[in-house]
């Protein structure tokens, strides 16, 4: 069993919050590689699924089916504990999704079925928000 470090960081006796959970330690890597964009860590050019360009791009079914298997074998070669099956990009949040309700500023969604090494015959998801930098609310002038 291996154990982790807690995202987000959180300081308990002065010493960081750990985990081992291994679905939440399942969870915090799907969203590290998800939301690092390439060539964003050094001496790791091509960690990360550079999910951001979804952002700014015409969303047609070769670009999302594109995005997926790339990310699905980007995912399959840096998870340390589990194996993801499938990614899906949609413009809405999936009910019983990780994170939640969804959020009224995401823009699209990035929904990962996963199973964990340790148990491959109990998959589970993880749902990721996107949202556009440009049209959040708190950041627009009056």
């Amino acid at each position: 069993m291996s154990t982790s470090i807690a995202v987000p960081f959180t300081f308990s006796g002065g010493a960081l919050q750990t985990t081992d959970d291994p679905h939440t330690i399942a969870r915090q890597e799907i969203l590290d590689v998800i939301m690092t964009n390439k060539y964003e860590r050094v001496m790791l050019p091509y960690y990360g699924a550079a999910t951001r360009r979804l952002l700014f791009q015409h969303l047609d079914s070769l670009v999302v089916a594109d995005y997926e298997e790339e990310t699905l074998d980007i995912l399959n070669r840096h998870l340390s504990n589990s194996r993801a099956m499938s990614i899906t990009v949609t413009g809405t949040s999936p009910d019983g999704a990780w994170s939640g309700p969804g959020d009224p500023e995401a823009t699209l969604y990035v929904n990962v079925q996963y199973q964990l090494n340790s148990d491959p015959n109990t998959p589970a998801s993880v749902s990721i928000s996107v949202v556009n930098p440009r049209s959040i609310n708190s950041l627009t002038q009056v």
